[in-house]
């Protein structure tokens, strides 16, 4: 059993290897997404959106740009692929990088409904 008990809006370095097509893979970061009802609970995975630095023209509604801040480790500008949620193993989790600020939450969140539907 893993010892690794993400939260909600932390930022993780992952492994996604091996991807598959389109999927992110590599060592990256990702946005933990899940509620943390699972998270506490030990749930052996978490549903997470990877984290890129490469920007895409035209997708600036999936892709949501983050800017590099001192609660969210990042090291420079960043997008998060909110059209790549996915559910990974804890055991894929390397170390907590930081978290979201307040208004990255309710964009990533804004997002995320609209490609649900929600």
């Amino acid at each position: 059993m893993s010892n690794i008990y993400p939260k909600q809006y932390e930022i993780w370095s992952a492994d996604l290897d091996p991807s598959i097509g389109s999927e992110p893979g590599k060592i990256r970061p990702v946005v933990i997404i899940q509620s943390d009802i699972l998270n506490k609970a030990g749930h052996r995975t978490t549903i997470a959106c990877s984290i890129s630095s490469q920007s895409k023209a035209g997708v600036s509604f999936i892709r949501i740009a983050i800017e590099p801040t001192g609660n969210n480790g990042l090291l420079k500008k960043s997008y998060i692929l909110c059209d790549q949620i996915r559910a990974i193993d804890v055991s894929r989790l390397r170390n907590r990088i930081g978290i979201l600020d307040f208004v990255d939450i309710n964009r990533l969140n804004t997002s995320i409904q609209a490609i649900l539907t929600l």
